[in-house]
């Protein structure tokens, strides 16, 4: 067994953590060029999704209470998505990222869904904004 780490997996991860609607998400800030307010994101020109529009909460009307613009680099490609209440970056070590129950696996949008950690006030599911793109 290699026990060295691997250069391409890193050891730790940085999580930009956020907030819709009671469920705690986090995107790897490697994919974030930007966070920027609603004004200034439309300012910008580029197309922009609700990560509601994305990923479903089933019958439950969606609010958004602090809204803020990510600015997603997906290759040559980039696009808004708006999330709620943004709330602190996290250093997640790799190793503590576990794979998603199958029950939320089957649920619409649960592509976006990568991962999830725990944390001492409950999970924090991983977003990957590159998976639910810029359609």
């Amino acid at each position: 067994m290699n026990t060295k780490p691997n250069s391409r997996c890193p050891e730790m991860i940085r999580v930009l953590t956020f907030d819709v609607m009671g469920v705690k998400m986090g995107v790897d800030t490697e994919q974030v060029a930007a966070v920027l307010d609603l004004d200034g994101a439309k300012k910008r020109g580029q197309a922009m999704h609700y990560v509601h529009e994305k990923i479903s909460f089933g019958k439950r009307q969606v609010a958004y209470q602090v809204p803020k613009a990510l600015l997603i680099k997906d290759g040559s490609t980039s696009y808004m998505v708006v999330i709620d209440r943004p709330d602190d970056i996290a250093v997640v070590p790799v190793q503590s990222i576990q794979p998603l129950p199958p029950l939320l696996a089957l649920q619409s949008g649960a592509c976006a869904f990568w991962g999830a950690v725990a944390e001492k006030d409950g999970l924090i599911l991983l977003v990957d904004f590159t998976k639910i793109g810029n359609g």
